[in-house]
């Protein structure tokens, strides 16, 4: 096979724009991805999230296993091992890569035509799924502030925009490849054909959407409005408790508390106010412009990514104290029937390990 002619498609995100589920789509979908001549080097999704840890030096070794700090030095090897014409290296958080982080992968992709893909989602929805990404990180700021800062492009906005803005992000990523390498696949309007986002997505990969497993379960949990809020005080209230985001925190705050139980409480999402709406569109339409004047290939619409306010855009991002009182509420009870059922089976696997085994003498 002549390796020349390989592509490398890289798919750093953005996140919060549907990359959560179309990488458990591909995951879910290897064998048959491979008869389509796409492969996923590596063996699982963690391996591409240790890989985009490793070229960002975010590599922890209290949390990290050892062999997470040698996988760039392994990529070449496991691309070698691929035997299809395409291979793909997916993980939103590629994003926030610096040119140089870009450059080092692109040469560790020596011999592939390295194509770049990113997934763009309209500001106005971006804003509040983003402050909420960030709250079920341990973050503690209100949305009220939050908004403030991203508007005014304050400091503790800073990750936000290393995440969202668009034009930097696709000019990081750009730095050496063609435009015409450059696919940028925006995510539909709500209200838009199930599935069209993957279609879109597929029809860069040159893979056939109908064969794969897309009705894999999604990896993160959005939280109502309410709910976010309550999560919000609750991380005020840890203090310095599990102050790890990836630790303790990730399993128990995250996983758990606003993955099971505030999750299944609905709600609202967080949404943009009415009054942020002007900015929102003036800052929109000038990130599409740029990007229409460099000549990316765009899958989708570029007017997508302009924000369209719905007739019941919230006056403000306040939320009231009776909600969050009875969210809380309702988000106790269920952990208290939750630990009932533990400590049944803890009892119930107790009583198990001490019962003696049939045929054997008990004293």
């Amino acid at each position: 096979m002549n390796m020349i002619q390989r592509r490398c498609y890289v798919h750093v995100g953005c996140p919060k724009t549907g990359t959560s589920y179309l990488k458990s789509v591909m995951w879910a979908s290897r064998e048959q991805l491979a008869a389509q001549g796409l492969e996923l080097p590596f063996s699982a999704p963690s391996d591409h999230f240790h890989l985009t840890l490793a070229l960002r030096g975010m590599l922890d070794e209290e949390m990290d296993p050892p062999k997470a700090f040698s996988i760039l030095e392994r990529l070449p090897l496991a691309l070698a091992q691929t035997q299809t014409p395409r291979v793909i290296i997916i993980h939103e958080s590629l994003a926030p890569a610096t040119t140089q982080q870009v450059r080092r992968l692109v040469n560790l992709l020596d011999g592939f035509q390295v194509h770049v893909i990113v997934t763009a989602r309209d500001l106005a929805r971006q804003i509040p799924s983003g402050w909420q990404q960030r709250i079920q990180q341990r973050e503690r700021m209100t949305y009220p502030d939050f908004l403030t800062a991203v508007v005014d492009r304050q400091p503790a906005a800073l990750d936000f925009w290393i995440n969202q803005d668009l034009v930097d992000i696709t000019a990081r990523w750009a730095a050496d490849i063609p435009p015409d390498r450059m696919h940028l696949v925006t995510v539909p309007r709500t209200g838009a054909r199930p599935g069209l986002l993957l279609d879109r997505f597929c029809s860069v990969l040159d893979v056939d959407p109908t064969s794969l497993q897309a009705d894999t379960p999604r990896e993160n949990s959005s939280l109502g409005a309410v709910q976010a809020e309550l999560l919000r005080r609750i991380n005020v209230a840890l203090g310095d408790r599990l102050p790890h985001p990836r630790a303790g925190y990730g399993r128990l705050g995250k996983r758990y508390l606003a993955g099971r139980v505030l999750a299944s409480q609905g709600g609202t999402p967080p949404e943009l106010p009415h009054d942020r709406y002007d900015w929102c569109g003036r800052v929109s339409a000038d990130v599409v412009a740029e990007l229409r004047r460099r000549g990316y290939d765009v899958v989708g619409d570029l007017d997508e990514l302009l924000p369209v306010q719905p007739a019941d855009a919230p006056a403000d991002a306040e939320v009231s104290e009776a909600a969050v009182a009875a969210a809380a509420a309702w988000a106790m009870a269920d952990m208290l029937e939750q630990r009932e059922r533990d400590l049944s089976r803890i009892e119930a696997l107790k009583e198990r390990a001490t019962r003696p085994q049939r045929g054997r003498d008990v004293p």
